[in-house]
């Protein structure tokens, strides 16, 4: 079966985390770069506003400010950084298990088989991806959807900010003769200078030369070039691992303003169920949970609890979770937008750990459910079944 990878891209991202994260600079040409006090180092990310003033990553700091006296110079924030690139995952994570990091801001998601549990249409399935996290993170980020790694890559590249490239057997022959070979994530200049000599200049060129001939010049390379451009035993996109995650959670943002308790705990639910399962798949146990609430005016609550026996199960996740709800609201509420649930602390099951002789945790029979829950959705899709409060 041909492959549906998408490629998610986030657009100019460490400054577009400051801007999320300081939105009183969101107006002005800003960047992150090396020590703004002593103008030492380099521009290491800019967002459009800079941008349009010239400003490139890696210029020095005094020649960016020539270009743009008025550039707010921010050090850069790794932490934070590491923290949307993960809540990032998370959202895909909806979609698809099958996620691979390349890099803090980009991501490939092979949906193959998830593709038909969300419309069967690749587009609106990466339109849907984009939306949720512009409605999550406040971020930006272009797509590109294709039948391999190596071309969805291409198509996230063509149409930024927020754009999304498909490339399919439509379109294939057209885009392979209009771009230039240096386009190609695995050209680099030296490679590219050699198969100019070859009088190869585009990916159409390379895909109709003899592979041999290509092998005896660049080796396996040259034949694995070949191959990832036709989408021939190209890389397989790993399985999403957090399992070195801090944390593991899940948001979403609903399609209208939630106005009563029921949704509320139906919702609450879901993502317990959802952050259960990823915990479940590591053998974590967490000692602590954090709820968040977006509410339609853009404002947020959130509150977290400690507890001194860990926990795993969806029951003990969504009972803790409906617990800071009622701490934070009171009972009354405005109409709430989005909701997050997040476990931390963890120790593995194997670790040393107090128990609770009514434990819903490992070992239980609802434990026992979650596994079996676990295998229907890796077999049949994550949407395959779910709970009814």
């Amino acid at each position: 079966m041909k492959k549906t990878i998408l490629h998610c891209d986030m657009n100019n991202f460490y400054a577009s985390v400051e801007c999320k994260n300081n939105p009183s600079t969101s107006h002005y040409p800003l960047a992150v770069s090396g020590n703004p006090l002593k103008r030492s180092g380099i521009i290491l990310a800019k967002n459009y506003l800079a941008r349009a003033y010239g400003v490139k990553t890696g210029d020095v700091l005094w020649e960016a400010k020539q270009k743009c006296p008025t550039l707010i110079c921010v050090a850069p924030k790794f932490e934070l950084y590491e923290e949307y690139s993960h809540r990032a995952n998370e959202i895909y994570s909806k979609y698809t298990d099958k996620i691979e990091k390349f890099g803090i801001d980009e991501s490939w998601l092979d949906v193959t088989e998830s593709l038909s549990f969300f419309g069967g249409d690749a587009y609106n399935l990466a339109k849907m991806i984009q939306d949720d996290i512009y409605e999550q993170l406040g971020l930006t980020i272009s797509i590109g959807v294709s039948f391999s790694k190596t071309l969805s890559k291409l198509g996230s590249d063509m149409k930024k900010p927020r754009g999304i490239t498909v490339i399919d057997e439509n379109n294939y022959s057209t885009i392979m003769r209009n771009i230039s070979l240096g386009d190609i994530m695995m050209v680099g200049r030296k490679t590219l200078s050699h198969l100019n000599r070859m009088n190869i200049f585009t990916p159409y060129d390379l895909t109709n030369y003899d592979i041999k001939l290509l092998k005896s010049q660049f080796g396996v390379c040259g034949v694995k070039l070949y191959n990832s451009l036709l989408g021939i035993d190209d890389d397989n996109v790993a399985e999403y691992d957090d399992k070195n995650a801090k944390s593991i959670g899940n948001g979403l943002t609903t399609p209208k303003d939630l106005t009563n308790f029921d949704e509320i705990e139906q919702l609450i639910y879901y993502l317990s169920d959802m952050v259960s399962g990823r915990m479940r798949k590591h053998e974590f146990l967490a000692t602590t949970i954090s709820l968040t609430i977006k509410f339609a005016d853009f404002t947020y609550l959130g509150a977290q609890d400690t507890y001194s026996i860990p926990f795993c199960s969806c029951e003990s996740i969504s009972q803790y979770a409906l617990k800071i709800f009622n701490s934070l609201t009171k009972g009354r509420f405005e109409p709430i937008r989005a909701l997050r649930v997040k476990c931390n602390n963890f120790i593995y099951k194997n670790e040393p750990h107090q128990l609770n002789f009514f434990s819903k945790e490992y070992g239980s029979k609802q434990d026992t459910l979650g596994i079996a829950i676990d295998n229907l959705r890796k077999k049949f899709g994550k949407d395959s079944i779910a709970f009814v409060k």
